[in-house]
């Protein structure tokens, strides 16, 4: 069965919140990752980055926070974001 995400997006045109129908890490803990090299310990940080523009990620339980770069758009890259989400979402 594939995981759920719904969009949320914020005030802030470049913060985006993914939230999925399971939670990726316990609930009640979360992870700050503002750079690819701190998050090589993280595949789904370290996917995320992988995608031109992302610039940083929060992981709190089943929500996903992205914030992308200014030259980066949304259209071009949320559901390269979705994919990478769902694929780590399904492995666990």
């Amino acid at each position: 069965m594939s995981v759920e995400i719904k969009i949320s997006p914020s005030r802030n045109p470049n913060y985006v919140t993914f939230s999925t129908d399971q939670d990726l890490i316990p609930l009640g803990t979360g992870l700050t990752y503002s750079d690819p090299e701190s998050a090589e310990s993280n595949p789904l940080a370290k996917s995320l980055f992988a995608i031109g523009g992302v610039e940083s990620i929060w992981i709190l339980g089943s929500a996903i926070h992205v914030t992308k770069g200014e030259k980066a758009r949304w259209s071009q890259i949320q559901s390269r974001v979705i994919e990478t989400i769902r694929r780590a979402a399904n492995s666990n």
